[in-house]
């Protein structure tokens, strides 16, 4: 139930989220984030079991990326949900008013599991000779109640595409570790600095410095980006933070 009024905007889109739901049935979760509301952005959802989701509960990874990057293409994905291991056909349409501000989010995830594991199987009775290689679905989306594990999970992407341990890293791939989490939307999160500082054996004033860096260094390249130890639309993490090593 929610406690305040829903954005107006939204609110049109409630028949929206019910009749994809109905079209689509059971297997497709169909989810209205109001960034406003953040990290417990969820304010409508249909078959939340899909991904064990309810109203009130906090946005994806994917989410965040899409609302720290106004570009990000927006198209039909495959994912391979942290929930519980479901293959999802994903679609994330971040709304924007008319100064291109995010207000809201509009997604759908549907379950092809079972579509998947039959198509396997009559690839496998109907072949001849050698398989070909098929598409795979991407790295997991992070589906999570508090926002802490979504931000955890952002960072263990990372380490595992550096393939390094934070130990056995230099001061240039702990700051590209920054610099992936910076651009997938992970800072959007407030006290996320703290979490990252944790994880990376820094301090938190050392994750701002190199935050400062990389914006400062995006800015001569012409991108405009927000002020670093508050960033606008920042959201506040749920559960308690570790302020990191000094």
């Amino acid at each position: 139930m929610l406690k305040q009024p829903l954005d107006a905007r939204l609110q049109v889109l409630l028949p929206v989220v019910q009749g994809l739901a109905e079209m689509f049935g059971p297997e497709c979760e169909v989810v209205l984030h109001e960034v406003g509301r953040l990290p417990h952005s969820i304010v409508a959802i249909e078959n939340g079991a899909v991904t064990g989701r309810a109203v009130g509960d906090v946005p994806t990874d994917r989410m965040l990326r899409n609302l720290r990057n106004p570009d990000e293409t927006q198209d039909v994905r495959l994912y391979v949900s942290s929930h519980d291991g479901k293959i999802l056909k994903s679609l994330a349409v971040t709304l924007r008013d008319a100064d291109g501000e995010p207000f809201g989010l509009l997604g759908l995830n549907f379950d092809i599991s079972e579509i998947v594991q039959a198509q396997r199987t009559l690839a496998n009775v109907t072949a001849v000779g050698r398989l070909g290689s098929g598409s795979a679905p991407e790295a997991g989306e992070i589906f999570a109640a508090d926002i802490r594990e979504v931000v955890a999970g952002m960072i263990s992407k990372i380490l595992a595409e550096m393939g390094k341990t934070p130990a056995a890293m230099s001061r240039e791939e702990k700051m590209e570790v920054v610099k992936r989490l910076e651009k997938r939307g992970a800072f959007l999160v407030k006290r996320s600095a703290e979490q990252v500082a944790e994880a990376l054996d820094l301090s938190r004033y050392t994750i701002f410095s190199y935050l400062k860096e990389i914006r400062h260094g995006d800015e001569v390249g012409g991108l405009s980006l927000r002020a670093t130890e508050r960033p606008a639309g920042a959201v506040r993490a749920t559960g308690r933070a570790s302020g990191g090593k000094k």
